[in-house]
């Protein structure tokens, strides 16, 4: 079972989703709880999109939709929902969320119990197993790239390095990211990759 979706752009509005994107997230979450994790919102960037993905969702079937900002108090409540989708926006937040909680243990969990985790941009880079390309990359182009985080750490549960975005990036960004020493993947918003992590029982 694919439980685990990388996306670039994931059910935003302010710019192109593909209808392949549509029509999988009506397939996957008609009649199901989906819970928003909105951390990466949380420096302002993409925060107006927050109750447009939770209108999306809620327009294609969904049962019940809520937007929570994880904490080491509610962390559990992941365990509750069917779908999790981890919104973009400065994954800083994302990092600080896997050093200071538990979400690590509690999304093997979730995924192992038959959860499906969407991962939107920043989301979706959190799974990877470090983020300190990123900032090497990226450096200098946006005031948060210039604030390093205290960890890199990802989650871990794939090797890809998903670089999102791809198609509005600047030529210079991109050769920076071909000549890197590691395999860094792009993603076009529109786009997304399947994968499975762990095996649901």
């Amino acid at each position: 079972m694919k439980n685990i979706i990388l996306t670039s752009n994931g059910f935003i509005n302010s710019s192109p989703r593909s209808k392949e994107i549509d029509e999988l997230f009506q397939k996957i979450t008609k009649e199901k709880k989906v819970l928003i994790i909105g951390n990466a919102t949380l420096g302002g960037s993409n925060a107006s999109q927050r109750e447009a993905v939770k209108n999306n969702f809620e327009n294609v079937g969904a049962k019940q939709v809520d937007i929570i900002d994880i904490t080491k108090e509610n962390i559990n409540d992941i365990l509750t929902y069917e779908i999790v989708y981890t919104m973009g926006g400065d994954p800083r937040y994302l990092l600080d969320l896997v050093e200071t909680t538990n979400i690590k243990e509690i999304l093997t969990k979730f995924l192992k119990s038959g959860g499906i985790y969407i991962g939107e941009s920043a989301g979706s880079m959190i799974l990877g197993n470090n983020l300190k390309w990123i900032w090497e990359i990226k450096k200098g182009t946006k005031p948060k790239y210039d604030i390093e985080p205290t960890s890199y750490e990802g989650l871990g549960f794939t090797t890809y390095n998903i670089f999102p975005h791809w198609n509005t990036v600047k030529e210079d960004i991109k050769k920076k990211v071909l000549e890197y020493s590691e395999t860094i993947t792009p993603l076009n918003d529109g786009e997304f990759i399947e994968i499975e992590a762990f095996q649901a029982k």
